[in-house]
């Protein structure tokens, strides 16, 4: 064996491990999108699902399938930060219905390494409140008065909420190289013709 044939051995080795690491790097690119893909979608639909539920019940605000039973009273009746109490008919039986979305703390999800994910709950009356997202990282109101002034929560008197703004954002339960995917939603204003009757 010549000494251009050791070189050749050589180099075609270097080549071929520089063409491994190369591999190697562009595989763990690969599955590295791949994971953040499939979270994001995730984290999409949950967003879109959670939107359609409160966007339906905030445009129905001070709704009632019975006009006549129709009244003056606030269709807001609990106003704070992250927790609302809204009055709409819900079945359409012609009577009002409370709505409560309400947060739990994030000791409830203390299963998960995210440090911040709460459940997002639904309650109906007295009903055993539904779970809407367990995903949910932030869920914040803003009211405003009808001069569009930003009213201090938690508000003293519901009723003098003309306009609402809802945000909220969802984060991954799980993190991928020490960053949660995360989902932010927001509604600008909540103007629902019944929101203000009084």
């Amino acid at each position: 064996m010549g000494y251009t044939t050791i070189l050749d051995i050589v180099g075609a080795t270097i080549i071929g491990g520089i063409l491994l690491l190369n591999l190697l790097k562009l595989n763990e690119n690969v599955y590295a999108v791949d994971n953040a893909t499939g979270h994001d979608v995730n984290l999409q639909v949950e967003v879109v699902n959670v939107a359609n539920i409160v966007d339906g019940d905030f445009n129905k605000i001070g709704y009632c399938a019975n006009p006549m039973n129709m009244n003056d009273d606030p269709k807001v009746t609990l106003a704070d930060t992250s927790s609302i109490k809204i009055v709409f008919d819900v079945d359409r039986d012609g009577d009002y219905d409370t709505v409560y979305y309400f947060v739990s703390a994030t000791s409830v999800l203390n299963n998960t390494p995210n440090p911040r994910d709460r459940i997002l709950y639904r309650k109906v009356n007295s009903d055993l409140p539904y779970i809407v997202s367990n995903n949910i990282t932030e869920f914040k109101f803003q009211y405003l008065g009808a001069l569009y002034d930003s009213l201090a929560t938690p508000l003293a008197s519901p009723g003098l909420a003309t306009y609402i703004k809802i945000s909220f954002r969802v984060e991954d339960p799980f993190a991928f190289d020490e960053k949660y995917t995360e989902a932010f939603w927001r509604r600008l204003t909540v103007t629902s013709k019944n929101l203000k009757r009084n």
